[in-house]
């Protein structure tokens, strides 16, 4: 109770700050307020557009500060303007964090709505575009935030603490525009689902342009970020064949009946490079450097012996490369260029700008070569 206060008395001040230097004339404003933390779209049956406003309302003498708002429009404007007739408070975007578009919208393409939200100057850059595969207005029905004042001051937690943890790539508003408009590299989006009536994040929308064409897996999103980002303090979880490691695991009844172990790498860092290697075959080099500690094996084995940390580093290079090749095939599949291949490719070539459509045609019949050099510089506990 005490840290929920906690929570609330920071989000109030923080508010405070930018709302009350504005609206100096009247002392008790923020109390005739409802500042929005999350709006939710959907398309309805009638093909209007379903909105979910997420508020916070200061006011010391209502019980629940947190309010809900369903309301319907032609567009954008008339779904947060038909928000305001419902609500007794003038709702205000000084703090949206979280735009979450349900599938209906996603499928059809979120550009049109994102527009609405940059000629807005009271919303910040800064807030996460989301999307789900349920509703957005169930999602955001879900009464489990844990601490926060309300679903959308968690949701913005829950992505926030993903994209620091380096477990997705980052959707902010700003971000998501300039992937959008940069051809050669489509954006990623993160998936909001709800279990056990709390909203979580363990999958990433794969977008073509602005549209909602396939999902990653938080493994697969890791395979993508090795490519095109750098981890500062990476982790993954990889299943491998048991066999080239039998000779070295300690005799257990229970662990010599698995075909497959499990080794989880934390601290780790990559430099990886990317070559284009044939402009006119669009072959492609990329050599993969990563450091990293071994924290948990499924397996016990002794890993101050060299022969075994050496096996490991092959074993773990050989993954990486066939999971590296799955997911580009996946992505070719669907035409949507999530590694950035096309970024580079555009830098290679003179004349005009590589267009989106351009590189559809090009980038299915993309070659690549993985090469993954695995250092392992430390290790925890082993199972």
């Amino acid at each position: 109770m005490v840290n929920n206060r906690k929570i609330i008395f920071v989000f109030i001040s923080l508010l405070s700050l930018m709302i009350i230097p504005g609206c100096g004339h009247s002392k008790n404003v923020i109390e005739e307020l409802g500042v929005a933390s999350a709006y939710g779209l959907d398309i309805n049956e009638q093909q209007q557009l379903d909105g979910t406003t997420v508020l916070y309302q200061f006011n010391p003498d209502i019980t629940n500060a947190s309010q809900i708002i369903r309301s319907t429009g032609e567009t954008f404007s008339m779904v947060r303007s038909n928000a305001n007739k419902k609500s007794g408070y003038k709702i205000v975007n000084g703090k949206l964090d979280t735009i979450l578009f349900g599938p209906t919208i996603a499928k059809q393409g979120i550009v049109p709505y994102l527009d609405t939200i940059e000629r807005d100057a009271a919303i910040s850059n800064m807030l996460y575009v989301t999307m789900s595969e349920e509703p957005a207005r169930d999602i955001l029905s879900a009464s489990n935030y844990e601490e926060a004042p309300n679903i959308g001051v968690y949701l913005h937690s829950l992505v926030d603490k993903s994209v620091r943890n380096e477990e997705i790539v980052s959707s902010t508003f700003h971000e998501f525009m300039r992937s959008y408009y940069r051809a050669g590299r489509e954006p990623l989006v993160p998936i909001i689902s709800i279990k056990e009536n709390k909203a979580s994040i363990d999958k990433v929308g794969i977008m073509h342009g602005d549209t909602h064409v396939g999902n990653l897996s938080l493994d697969e999103v890791f395979l993508v970020r090795l490519i095109r980002d750098k981890f500062q303090s990476g982790r993954i979880n990889l299943e491998m064949d048991i066999e080239p490691f039998k000779q070295y695991i300690e005799e257990s009844q229970h662990n010599s009946r698995k075909d497959q172990m499990y080794v989880v790498l934390d601290k780790l860092k990559n430099n990886t490079q990317i070559k284009l290697t044939n402009v006119d075959d669009l072959t492609y080099k990329v050599n993969v450097n990563l450091n990293a500690r071994i924290i948990e094996t499924s397996q016990q084995m002794t890993l101050e012996n060299p022969k075994v940390v050496k096996i490991l580093e092959q074993q773990i290079n050989k993954k990486l490369e066939e999971d590296l090749k799955t997911v580009l095939k996946k992505s070719q599949q669907i035409n949507s260029d999530v590694f950035g291949f096309g970024v580079k490719y555009n830098n290679h070539t003179r004349g005009e700008e590589l267009t989106r459509e351009q590189w559809q045609d090009l980038f299915p019949n993309i070659e690549v070569d993985y090469n993954v050099s695995t250092e392992i510089k430390r290790f925890g506990t082993v199972n």
